[in-house]
This record gives structure tokens, sequence and C-alpha cells, in this order.
């Protein structure tokens, strides 16, 4: 198996954390020269987006939530994922809110990064619906996650990240605050997850990253606010 992923994607993270937990080591490697838009990358993935993960019957795995169930499935001790039905179908409800309410109007808001081009209603509108998906989030925060064989879950590889990416664009986009911040179970959740022993390397590892990227693109660090 071959890994196409960055260090800076906090969608690739969330396999780094698996990956960790499950102690498994694979291939990663670079994106073609001419990036996710190149020819190369396209015929891997038509959508352009990280992570990928190749494997051996020649499949190509979009989407960081597939490449989390197929490792799963692979290596299925320790698991991720908790033993009792219900108990896995409330991870898979979390990991549904995180991607379909959370992450889903934070991506639609990277064209807005730029101030120059900023749409100040689009920015009001899908921080709205950001904010009404952290509520959501917050509510199955309030009681702790059921436990798992490994020593992260499979709902600690997708929020996590999540988490750490929310952060980032309140602060590119000059929020004052962060949507999280407003509520005290994602508060209590991202603090744990940053002293964990293998998430919180993670996330260090993904700051410093960002922290590369921006320095490269001529961007004020935002490393000390993560």
């Amino acid at each position: 198996m071959r890994l196409y992923t960055s260090r800076n994607s906090p969608f690739s993270a969330r396999i780094e954390i698996a990956l960790r937990a499950k102690s498994i080591s694979i291939e990663t490697m670079p994106l073609p020269a001419g990036g996710l838009r190149s020819p190369e990358f396209r015929a891997l993935n038509p959508l352009a987006k990280i992570p990928v993960l190749a494997i051996d019957d020649g499949q190509a795995l979009p989407e960081s939530t597939v490449i989390l169930r197929y490792l799963e499935d692979l290596f299925p001790e320790p698991s991720l994922l908790p033993a009792d039905a219900a108990d896995r179908a409330r991870v898979n409800a979390l990991v549904a809110v995180v991607d379909t309410y959370v992450m889903a109007p934070v991506i639609r808001l990277f064209p807005q990064l730029t101030p120059s081009t900023r749409d100040t209603r689009v920015v009001e509108t899908e921080v709205a619906r950001w904010k009404d998906g952290m509520a959501v989030l917050a509510h199955w925060l309030l009681s702790p996650l059921p436990a798992v064989h490994a020593p992260a879950s499979f709902a600690d590889c997708v929020i996590a990240p999540s988490l750490h990416l929310s952060r980032r664009i309140s602060l590119m986009l000059g929020l004052g605050q962060d949507p999280a911040d407003a509520y005290p179970s994602i508060v209590d959740y991202r603090t744990a997850l940053k002293a964990h022993s293998i998430v919180g390397p993670v996330l260090d590892e993904l700051t410093v990253a960002q922290e590369q990227y921006d320095t490269a693109a001529g961007r004020a660090s935002l490393a000390h606010l993560h």
C-alpha cells in the first residue's frame, strides 16, 4: 500500500493517528510535481484531494473516512471502534456530524480566506452553519465516548484534526472566536486530545507543517495560537 498525503493536511492527519494507534507502517508518497490538479494525480483521484490510499489490487481509495474504515477492516486489532453496536452507531453519528455539519461549511470557506476577494455574505452564511454544526457536536460529546481497544478511537482520528482545522480557519478569517470555544464539552475534549500520547504529537506535527507552509507562502505563522 502507498499513501499519497501531505504533512500539512488535517485529513491526512486522521490517517496518521489511526496508523500510530494500530502500530501500522505504510509507505508514504509525495504529490506529483504538478500537485493535486496534475494529470498524474487526477489519474489516481479525479477529486484532486488527499489523502489517497493506493492498495495492492490497483485501486485508489479516496476520502479519509473511507481509508480509515478500510484500515479497520484490514487490521481489525486493536480496534478503533467499540464492540457494542449501539456504541458503534454513536461513533458513526459523531463522524457524520463532523464531516457533514462542521467540516462542510469550513471547507466552503476556503475560497474566502483572502480578504481582498472575500464575500461577507458567504462568510456569514457558512459561519452560521459551522456554529450550528458545532452545537450538534457538543451535544454528542456531553458524555464520554465509548471505550475501544486501540489507544485512540475512530472518533479521535476524525474529530481531533477537524477541531485543529476549525481553529486555523477561524484565525485566518479573523472571527475573534473559534466556534468550538463556545462549548465546554468540545473544549474539554480538545484539551484532552492535545495531551493524548498519540493524538497530541500528530497535532503538534500538523501545526509545524502548517507553519512551514504559511512561512513559504509569506503568511504570518498561526502556530502559537494552536
